[in-house]
């Protein structure tokens, strides 16, 4: 799975968003977080009638048709199950987004050793999400998505069997084109990411607690 990651998108990751997916931001600078925690309220690519903008959202998938906001938030979402379970089915076919981050945490059993995992190159990692829009009583809107996870590849095994679902750049436009909802067609980009393409190193445990929020977070120890 994937609990905690790092969205610290400034002005040189704008501009690489803005080359890699082909899409407008608008905000010239979002919230920065060494520490996103389940609920927090990030940043993602989506893409209607051909136009790609950024989207906030909370982290923690509500379905549409939900009547209340779950207690547990389904911050996670498995690539294998995805285009099967009543929760995520409608939104995989049409409305998938792309969630840019600077890298994201990992816990190494037995001891629950933390570690930072980032890309080798490059400024961000692109994660497949899913994402909805709940609508309360009081007709208040709630824009939330859910993280997809594959099975770790072999260089991410030794610390974990699951990692997110990154996508790389000859996937985005097909990924991102909500008029195909043919799960035949997008299931196989979800296929966990090459050896490689992931560089890592242990941090503090001070990670652990979700109050603590700034760049030593991602220091080696």
């Amino acid at each position: 799975m994937c609990g905690r990651f790092v969205q610290a998108i400034e002005n040189k990751e704008i501009s690489a968003i803005q080359r890699d997916l082909g899409a407008k931001v608008e905000t010239l600078q979002t919230e920065i977080s060494f520490n996103v925690a389940p609920t927090n309220t990030v940043m993602a690519v989506v893409s209607q009638d051909g136009r790609r903008y950024d989207g906030y959202f909370r982290w923690g998938l509500v379905p549409s048709w939900m009547r209340q906001l779950p207690k547990s938030p389904m911050i996670n979402v498995r690539a294998e199950t995805i285009h099967e379970k009543p929760s995520f089915r409608a939104s995989f076919r049409r409305r998938r987004g792309i969630l840019p981050i600077n890298g994201f945490y990992e816990w190494q059993k037995p001891d629950k050793t933390p570690f930072y995992i980032y890309p080798s190159a490059g400024e961000l990692l692109y994660v497949a999400v899913i994402y909805d829009v709940w609508e309360d009583d009081q007709g208040s809107y709630l824009p939330s998505l859910g993280l997809i996870t594959t099975a770790a590849n072999s260089q991410m095994s030794a610390i974990h069997h699951r990692m997110p679902a990154l996508l790389s750049s000859k996937d985005f436009d097909m990924w991102l084109d909500e008029k195909n909802e043919d799960p035949r067609l997008i299931l196989p980009l979800l296929e966990p990411a090459e050896d490689g393409l992931l560089s890592y190193h242990e941090v503090s445990r001070e990670v652990n607690k979700v109050a603590n929020n700034h760049p030593e977070l991602i220091v080696p120890i």
